[in-house]
C-alpha cells in the first residue's frame, strides 16, 4: 500500500547499510527519495538503483554535513533536484569511534559531535524551511545512547544528545504538527558487524545481547522508520524506539 504517495523524503547517509534500506522501504510505500552521501558516490548510485528496482524514484546529493557550508550545499542540490518541498527527513548520517578515555583526543571528540550531533541540528534547521505543516522527522540514534557501552563513551554521549534533541524538537515543532521521533538500534548486520565476522566469540556476543537471540537487519530498522514516517504513527512524537531485539529486558 503506497501510504507515502506524493511525499518527498530526504535520507542522509543513504549510501549503504541502514540508510539504503530506509530509502528502499520509503520508496516502496510511494515516497520520492533524495539520497544523501558524503563520499561514496558509487554506493549512493547503488542505493538509487535499488530504489528504482522497487518502482521508486530517487536522486542522489553529495555533501559533507559536518559543517554549515556542507549543509547549505546539500539543500541547494535538494532544491534543484526535488523542487524544494520536503515531507519526511531521516537523519541517518553518522560515525562511530571506540577510543577509551585514556587515549581519545580532542579531534576525535570534536569529529564525533560534528557528525553525530551538530549535523542533525543543522540539517533539521534547513529542512524545516521546506516543510509544510505536518510531516515527520526520524533521527537514527543508538542503544549506546541509552546504556553504558565502554569504551565508546564519546559515541554514546553523541547519541544521547540526539535523543535529547529528538524530545526537544517534538515539543517545539508540535504546533506545526511535525512529529519527531528517534530509532535506537542495537547491533545490526551492516559493515560495522562485518568487521567481526571472523570472530565466533564476537558474533556470539552480539547475538546474546538481544533477548531474541539474533543480530538485527537493516530492514528491521527500516520498517520501524517507515512506520514513524507514515500516517500510522500519527499519534506518536517524542519517542525513542528501542529497536534492539530486547537488549534491556
Amino acid at each position: 500500500m503506497a501510504v507515502l504517495d506524493g511525499k518527498v523524503a530526504l535520507v542522509t547517509g543513504a549510501s549503504g547499510g541502514i540508510g539504503r534500506q530506509i530509502a528502499v522501504a520509503l520508496a516502496q510505500s510511494g515516497a520520492r527519495i533524495v539520497a544523501h552521501y558524503s563520499s561514496r558516490r558509487e554506493s549512493a548510485e547503488q542505493t538509487a538503483a535499488a530504489v528504482r528496482e522497487v518502482g521508486g524514484d530517487a536522486v542522489i546529493v553529495q555533501a559533507d554535513l559536518s559543517h554549515s557550508e556542507g549543509v547549505r550545499q546539500l539543500f541547494q542540490q535538494f532544491d534543484e533536484q526535488a523542487g524544494g518541498r520536503l515531507d519526511i527527513l531521516v537523519n541517518n548520517a553518522g560515525a562511530g569511534r571506540t577510543s577509551p578515555i585514556t587515549t581519545i583526543d580532542e579531534e576525535e571528540i570534536d569529529s564525533m559531535y560534528r557528525v553525530n550531533f551538530k549535523s542533525p541540528i543543522l540539517v533539521t534547521q534547513q529542512a524545516l524551511k521546506r516543510f509544510n505543516d505536518g510531516g515527520a522527522i526520524v533521527n537514527i540514534s543508538s542503544m549506546s545512547g541509552l546504556m553504558a557501552q565502554p569504551p565508546g563513551f564519546a559515541y554514546a554521549m553523541s547519541k544521547a544528545a540526539v535523543n535529547s534533541f529528538t524530545v526537544s524538537m517534538a515539543v517545539e515543532l508540535a504546533p506545526r504538527n511535525i512529529r519527531v521521533n528517534a530509532v535506537a538500534p542495537g547491533p545490526v548486520d551492516t559493515d560495522l558487524i562485518n568487521g567481526y565476522r571472523d570472530s565466533e566469540e564476537a558474533m556470539r556476543m552480539f547475538k546474546s545481547m538481544a533477548a531474541l537471540g539474533r543480530i538485527g537487519t537493516a530492514d528491521d530498522i527500516a520498517q520501524i522508520v517507515l512506520f514513524l514516517a507514515s500516517p500510522a504513527s500519527g499519534w506518536l512524537t517524542g519517542q525513542i524506539i528501542q529497536a534492539s531485539g530486547g537488549m534491556r529486558l
